[in-house]
């Protein structure tokens, strides 16, 4: 139901008649809550009411009970959060608007106001906020995460701290601010793994097998922390010349359900492309720090630093300024964690069928499936905002590799980035053979080796440019659709990528000529052919060839090298 039904009920229930912004949300989740949930327990379409569809109680009666059920929640959070319905500011008492409040819960749609929404807060001297940067948690729990640093009116700060403004003006709660939320089970969620595949998801969801690969003995994961506000190490600046920032990025979205037989379709004309609108899917997103040690974090004052050592927060500050409290906190009580956040969106899914005797399905990060997957997932969602004329951020893309007794799968989803957004990823079911034509074009349309900023390449994919690969996309999108592999490397592109290990092998010992065909290599006991194959291929075998991968010489040289020098 949109704002003016919800604004309309709650100004019915409420006398004098006022209006959402009007009403400071702890006013109404104290003092109005109840009589308002006996209003709606009675409250019927009127059969005057022209402007309401026929046969509309059904769905009436199922909203009244899931706003029932949002209120419900929003009051369980005031109880036990109540700074979060202040304001730092002089509007109406510094109390926090019913409207805002539904808005930050998605009671109300929120396209156009993200839900997910996280600020940085910088206090004056006095511990005043005078600067509130916000940004969607997707980009902040990156962008703001502890080590890294901002400039704010020409100003720099290092984060060094998860706070919201609020705790630190009670003397009750001065000295752990951050200790309500980190209890909080809506902040703070446990993550299970598979060791074997790589699969993770919330513990909550009670998985007691790998839904990817069946495995029964899943582990537990750093448990994984939403950020519900940052502020600078120490509550103040940095001189840039004792900056010593360390960077930490978001991961790649995650999505850990299965689709269902039964809502997967075939794409007409694709051999190997099955299609998938699944709504209500959980989405992942973490930041897990430094080389993967997450981020040690004080369960008291909120002070956080990258790594799980708790010395890291040897000489880190309180993150905040407090009238009560004087004294340094000693980090007694720390947790090391990821930084990330869970939400539920409506997602397109396209199934690849792989062929693991044809196609090699290794899914580590320097491997033909990561890039071909990651790349294609990116000119698809390209391809998307340009048929559907919009901003490329409107939409968010991913990709995984599924192996299970089934067979091999790569999934690439799309969904859109806001959580209750306007429907652009699931729209595109109807025109999906136009959208992948489209995205053929926009991957052969560049004259790039890999990858540029005129066909995939873009700021808000920066940390995976390492990886973007068009041929690749192109390769696994010719695979889906017709399941033909790339063909053979051609003799004269074989000796063009060797020739760059010519003299290194040489001064290792080997003798190779790459001026004639076929290619051989001659080293103290051994000679041996040598064939450049599609790294797309699984790898060829043969006791007297040594088979190359071309995406080995292009990438990964000493890998390369290494395999030519152990089978000679």
């Amino acid at each position: 139901m949109s704002t003016g039904p919800l604004s309309y009920l709650i100004r019915l229930s409420l006398k004098p008649t006022r209006g959402l912004t009007a009403i400071p949300a702890i006013e109404f989740l104290d003092e109005h809550l109840q009589p308002f949930s006996s209003f709606l327990a009675i409250f019927e379409i009127s059969k005057d009411d022209i402007l309401v569809p026929v046969g509309s109680k059904g769905a009436l009666d199922s909203y009244k009970g899931e706003l029932e059920k949002s209120l419900s929640a929003l009051k369980q959070k005031r109880d036990d959060h109540p700074e979060l319905f202040e304001t730092d500011d002089s509007s109406d008492s510094g109390k926090k608007s019913l409207l805002d409040a539904l808005y930050e819960e998605g009671v109300i749609p929120t396209y156009s106001f993200p839900k997910n929404v996280v600020s940085t807060y910088i206090s004056d001297i006095s511990g005043r906020v005078k600067h509130q940067v916000e940004r969607g948690l997707d980009v902040a729990i990156g962008e703001y995460a502890p080590g890294r640093a901002i400039v704010v009116d020409k100003t720099t700060y290092q984060i060094g701290g998860l706070y919201y403004p609020g705790g630190e003006r009670s003397e009750k709660t001065a000295a752990s601010p951050a200790k309500a939320f980190i209890q909080d089970a809506s902040y703070w969620k446990s993550i299970r793994t598979c060791s074997q595949c790589g699969w993770f998801g919330l513990e909550e969801d009670n998985p007691d097998t790998c839904p990817f690969c069946g495995n029964s003995a899943l582990t537990n994961m750093l448990p994984m922390l939403r950020p519900w506000g940052f502020a600078p190490r120490n509550a103040t600046s940095i001189e840039t010349a004792q900056l010593n920032e360390e960077y930490s990025a978001t991961q790649q979205p995650l999505y850990s359900t299965l689709p269902d037989a039964d809502d997967v379709t075939a794409v007409n004309g694709c051999a190997n492309i099955r299609m998938a609108v699944r709504p209500n899917q959980r989405i992942i997103m973490l930041n897990n720090g430094v080389s993967g040690k997450g981020f040690t974090i004080c369960c008291d004052c909120g002070a956080a630093m990258p790594g799980d050592d708790p010395a890291v927060l040897k000489d880190v500050l309180r993150p905040y300024r407090s009238k009560f409290i004087k004294t340094r906190c000693k980090h007694s009580d720390t947790i090391n964690v990821n930084l990330g956040y869970d939400f539920v969106t409506d997602m397109l899914v396209l199934e690849f069928a792989l062929d693991r005797k044809q196609i090699d399905i290794n899914p580590t990060r320097n491997s033909w499936l990561n890039r071909a997957g990651q790349s294609l997932a990116e000119g698809l969602r390209l391809a998307a905002c340009q048929e559907l004329d919009i901003e490329f951020t409107e939409l968010v893309t991913g990709y995984r590799v599924r192996q299970n007794r089934k067979g091999d799968f790569v999934d690439i989803y799309l969904y859109d980035s806001l959580s209750s957004g306007a429907g652009y990823a699931v729209s595109i079911e109807s025109s999906i053979r136009q959208l992948l034509t489209k995205t053929q074009e926009l991957l052969e349309g560049c004259t790039c080796d890999s990858a540029c900023h005129r066909c995939l390449k873009h700021y808000r994919n920066q940390y995976i440019h390492s990886v973007l690969d068009r041929k690749a996309a192109l390769d696994l999108l010719n695979w889906g659709e017709t399941r033909a592999r790339v063909s053979a490397v051609p003799q004269g592109e074989q000796q063009h990528l060797l020739k760059s290990l010519e003299q290194i092998l040489q001064i290792s010992g080997v003798h190779i000529d790459v001026s004639h065909a076929p290619i051989f290599a001659e080293g103290k006991y051994s000679k041996k052919k040598i064939i450049v194959y599609p790294a797309m291929w699984s790898k060829p075998m043969s006791t007297d060839t040594i088979f190359v991968s071309d995406a080995n010489l292009k990438y990964a040289k000493p890998y390369a090298l290494k395999t030519i020098l152990d089978n000679l």
